[in-house]
């Protein structure tokens, strides 16, 4: 089966404190704008009280009546989650990649949630065996035990997503250890790497991660979904694949899973 593998990377550009970055499903541009906001991608009318939070740093903060909100002056070194929950809305996160992403105001678009829309966890995920490198893709930022080497979750698809393209969506992914992600500079290890993290649906694999990032697209085909039936989706985290005298799980942290239907 052909292994459909979509990356959406994000380029944080760096301007004066006069003009913001604009963050939109994984896509960023730059326009003028004095303080960190929440919007509504498709009216652009300020989103009050929507939750914003830093998970990995114990931080959270609420928007005002004005979509605005403030980030604390913490030192952030590696790359790191942050997430925008408002209830009637797609869970939102992106991966601020140093402090100077938290100097810049930033203008976050997001979209308001559709009926067939399957939110499957908003929460951050830990997934390998705790036993991790320094070096290792976001190992200093690691704060929750992992929950084993794979993770899974059953939920029910109508038979109207037969008729419609489905997606499974990875708002974040920290912490891959893979060849590519070594190849970009994701991590520091230098004799090892590991394979990708494997997504399987109804127990067929449908797809690979190969690289950290946001808003990553993995499409599920129509035939393996049950129609008013319960459908399962497992994401199994890496090994190393340098030679050892015991299985040694790559540790990766996810948040933000869901099923969207286009």
């Amino acid at each position: 089966m052909k292994k459909l593998i979509y990356i959406l990377t994000i380029f944080i550009l760096f301007t004066s404190e006069a003009f913001a970055t604009t963050f939109t499903g994984g896509v960023s541009k730059v326009g003028q704008q004095a303080s960190n906001q929440v919007v509504d991608s498709t009216t652009g009318q300020a989103v009050e009280f929507a939750k914003v939070s830093i998970p990995q740093k114990n931080y959270r903060t609420y928007t005002d009546a004005n979509g605005n909100f403030e980030l604390p002056k913490i030192q952030i070194t590696q790359p790191t989650i942050m997430n925008v929950e408002k209830e009637g809305y797609r869970p939102f996160s992106l991966t601020i990649n140093n402090g100077e992403s938290l100097s810049n105001p930033m203008k976050i678009e997001i979209a308001k949630s559709e009926a067939a829309d399957i939110a499957l966890d908003t929460q951050i995920l830990h997934l390998g065996d705790d036993s991790f490198s320094k070096n290792s893709a976001n190992a200093s930022d690691f704060r929750l035990k992992s929950i084993g080497p794979y993770y899974s979750k059953d939920f029910i698809m109508t038979q109207n997503a037969k008729q419609s393209s489905n997606y499974l969506v990875i708002g974040s992914i920290v912490g891959l250890d893979t060849k590519l992600a070594k190849s970009m500079g994701q991590n520091r290890i230098k004799t090892a790497y590991s394979s990708p993290a494997e997504v399987y649906f109804n127990g067929k694999m449908i797809g690979q991660l190969h690289v950290n990032g946001d808003g990553q697209r993995i499409k599920i085909p129509n035939s393996l979904i049950l129609a008013d039936k319960p459908n399962q989706i497992t994401i199994k985290t890496g090994q190393n694949l340098m030679p050892s005298d015991h299985i040694d799980y790559d540790d990766i942290e996810i948040m933000n899973l869901s099923i969207l239907s286009e």
